[in-house]
């Protein structure tokens, strides 16, 4: 019955309500940018890998070495 009160007064409070959810929400925002990077950034790498093998294979056909 104590821990039902405490919980019900700390919910109660707003300010500390708008605490709780500021800091989740900054955590979130965090977490979503560095994953947002992380993904453009292995996307960028893996389209110069793709071009650097194209043109490769494309140079090894131009001067014969690929029949």
């Amino acid at each position: 019955m104590a821990f039902e009160t405490a919980l019900t007064r700390v919910l109660s409070n707003e300010e500390l309500t708008k605490k709780f959810w500021a800091r989740g929400y900054a955590e979130l925002i965090t977490h979503a940018e560095g994953n947002a990077s992380k993904w453009i950034g292995r996307r960028i790498l893996t389209a110069m890998i793709i071009a650097i093998t194209t043109a490769g294979l494309v140079w090894l056909v131009k001067t014969g070495s690929i029949k």
